[in-house]
């Protein structure tokens, strides 16, 4: 059923979920608060969590599947909340909507974004998945 309005979708009682993107400091917060008490964790290449947090910035990553013997890609638009020292390393990753964190690192040198590795998700299940 295609519904045109917000009026119409109501009257025959629909449920519309509009989605809006976080703001930084919305981001930051989420962050702040998954990092709570979690700041001296090391994870296997003996970075702290503190060490691999940075200020949230958006961008595009790459979530690569194959369908039929086909590769397929597709954008995704994301927030970078952290990374390895290096920079080409991971990237810790966050959803649009908060609910996931996952990595992303660099793909083929013809690759204009980052590449999808997975989604983990908490921020320290992903941290320690680096």
């Amino acid at each position: 059923m295609i519904v045109r309005s917000l009026d119409t979708a109501a009257s025959i009682g629909c449920t519309i979920e509009v989605m809006t993107s976080m703001t930084v400091e919305e981001v930051q917060a989420l962050v702040n608060s998954q990092c709570a008490g979690n700041l001296i964790v090391k994870n296997d290449h003996r970075i702290g969590l503190e060490q691999a947090i940075v200020p949230p910035h958006r961008t595009l990553v790459v979530w690569r599947t194959v369908e039929n013997g086909n590769l397929r890609d597709t954008e995704l638009s994301v927030w970078v909340v952290g990374q390895e020292n290096s920079s080409n390393g991971y990237k810790i990753i966050m959803r649009d909507d908060g609910e996931q964190f996952g990595l992303a690192s660099v793909g083929f040198p013809n690759d204009k974004h980052l590449i999808l590795d997975g989604w983990y998700g908490s921020l320290l299940s992903a941290f320690l998945a680096m």
